[in-house]
Order: C-alpha cells, then structure tokens, then sequence
C-alpha cells in the first residue's frame, strides 16, 4: 500500500511518496475553482507541459487549477483560512502527479493553534479524506481510498525527520526538545520530551513568513505579499534578488531592503520564541521555509540563549519527509499488532 505524506503549507503544498527528499514535489499552494469546460482547455498540450506547472483535475462535477496555474487563474495564497479548506483537493492533486490508485495511507500536518482548535480541524479532515475518491487529473480518470489517514501538529514530523537523520541530532530523542518551524501563515512552537508531544507547552503563532512578505512590500510600489515571484525573489541568493511588480517599469533590488529588514525580523522572532521556551528544554530544531531564511541570525541569537540549535535539513521538506517516517513507523505497528 503507498504511503503519501502531504504537507499544507501556505507558500507552498509539498507532498513525498518515500524518504528521497530529490522524489519530493513542492506545488505553489494557489487553488482556483474553475468551470469544468474552461479547466480543460488545455487538456491538448497535457502530454507536453511541466506536470508541476501545469495542474488541474475535475472532482465532483467542478474543475480546479493548482500552483502556478491557479495563480494565472488570479488565485491568492489564502492566507487566513483554514487549511482545511482545500485540503482536499490538494491531497487529490499529489496522489494524481505521483500516480497513486486505489487504496493508499495518508499523513497530513495543520496548525496547533489549541488542542481544542486543532481536535476539530482534525476531525473534519478525516471526515473528507477517508472514503474512495473518484476523479480525472490532467484528463485521466483516477480512483483512490484514502485509508488510513493521519494527522499530526504541524513540526513534529521535522522533529522525526531531524533525529532520524542523526549526525549532531542523534542524541535528541531522550532529550526536551523545542521545534520552531517557521511557515508562510504561523510559527508553530512544539515542545517534545524523549518523542512525546508536550501538547500544553506547544502553540503556533501567527508571526510568520506572511508578516514578513508584508514588510517587504511595504517597501516596493504596487508590490503585493502574496505574489509568488515576490515571495521567490526574496528567497533568492544574494546578488540575485531583483523584483518588478506589474505595471512598474523598473525592478527592485531587494538586496538594498532585505538585510536590515531580516535582521529586524529575526530578533522579533527570537524574542517570541525565547518567551515560550520551557524552561527544561535544552535544544532547538529550526524548519521551514523561514527556518532557513532566518537561520543565520536564529543560530546566534538562540545559541546565545543557551541552546544546542539545530537546523533541520533540507529544511522546507523536513516536515513533509518527517511525516512520511513517522506514518510508516505507525504502518509498521498495526502489522505487528494484528
């Protein structure tokens, strides 16, 4: 049975099959409900396009375009929803790209905002997801049961993923750890002592990459923070981050706004997480997209906290990878346990 380990991020979905970080697909997180008829218009250069910049499938008598598409289509990120919302759809996009039919086991990640908020999303997830699903991808019909499903607090599977790893991480699973993975929409701030979640000293913040996004296009006319070619010229190499906003004749050099506001933002962020830190904790895992964005500064500013700090690597799929490791390991059990 194939195991597919969806990651719903708000910059960006990514989603893995097995642990081979290079088999890992990162899908910009746009969704655009689109009209069956005009979805597949172009169904006639399906064989021949980039798959990943090019998705689209019909569920339900609607049509949806993802990614890249979506955003053509005039799609936001959805920055302040749910992530339930879409969930769905999304999940069905992933098992379409990678091909996936018939019974598979899935494992999914959202948001530890409470246990009370998080118990409820939970919930409604499974109740869309476990049951059979028929639907056409890119014009092939396609039929999948996803069962089992789980979903865990998003971050933790960076923690499995960090310690699976080993190298200067191998000690970790008898230690207190802190997990600060840092997203497009929260920073989520998980506690986890010898493998177990700390659920009432763990949250997610809403101080995150979006924040972040906003600051820069504060300084850019006629920018907006949910642009993807704004969000991919920031995470640029140096040298190389230059942005022209639509309608705007020249380009911005981000590399003349970008140090001072990061430097800014890192000790904003460092303070947030110093005041949640329990006090039993002796290491910190930084993951995300904004992990590694940050880590320079993070490093230093944590370490001078006291802490061991430990990025998780690669970073942005850690999550998703981790998950993977931690539903094949529940696999494993319910075998054994039968």
């Amino acid at each position: 049975m194939a195991l597919l380990s969806v990651d719903l991020g708000r910059t960006a979905t990514k989603a893995c099959v097995g642990r081979n970080p290079e088999e890992a697909v990162i899908i910009p997180s746009n969704v655009a409900p689109v009209g069956v008829d005009r979805v597949r218009q172009g169904s006639f250069e399906a064989g021949f396009a980039e798959p990943l910049w090019d998705i689209w499938l019909e569920y339900q008598g609607g049509g949806y375009a993802l990614g890249q598409l979506a955003a053509d289509f005039g799609a936001d990120l959805g920055v302040g929803q749910s992530k339930v919302e879409d969930a769905l759809v999304k999940v069905l996009a992933c098992a379409g790209h990678y091909r996936l039919s018939g019974r598979i086991a899935a494992v999914l990640g959202l948001p530890y905002l409470s246990q009370e908020q998080f118990d409820r999303e939970k919930e409604q997830m499974l109740s869309l997801l476990r049951s059979p699903h028929i639907f056409s991808y890119r014009g092939k019909a396609v039929a999948v049961e996803l069962d089992p499903v789980w979903v865990v607090p998003e971050g933790y599977g960076s923690f499995v993923w960090t310690e699976a790893c080993g190298g200067s991480a191998a000690e970790l699973l008898g230690r207190s750890v802190a997990v600060i993975d840092i997203g497009h929409q929260t920073t989520d701030l998980l506690t986890i002592d010898r493998f177990r979640f700390a659920r009432a000293a763990s949250r997610s913040d809403d101080f995150a990459m979006d924040e972040f996004y906003r600051r820069v296009a504060k300084n850019i006319p006629g920018a907006d923070s949910q642009s993807l070619a704004l969000i991919e010229a920031v995470n640029r190499p140096e040298g190389q981050r230059r942005f022209r906003p639509r309608g705007e004749s020249q380009p911005t050099d981000l590399d003349q706004i970008l140090p001072n506001l990061r430097r800014a933002f890192a000790k904003e962020l460092s303070q947030r997480c110093i005041s949640w830190l329990p006090e039993r904790v002796t290491d910190a895992i930084i993951s995300g997209g904004g992990g590694e964005f940050f880590w320079p500064d993070l490093e230093t500013l944590l370490t001078e906290a006291g802490l061991q700090v430990h990025l998780a690597a690669p970073s942005r799929l850690a999550n998703v990878l981790g998950q993977h490791a931690y539903a094949t390991a529940m696999v494993r059990a319910s075998k054994r346990s039968a």
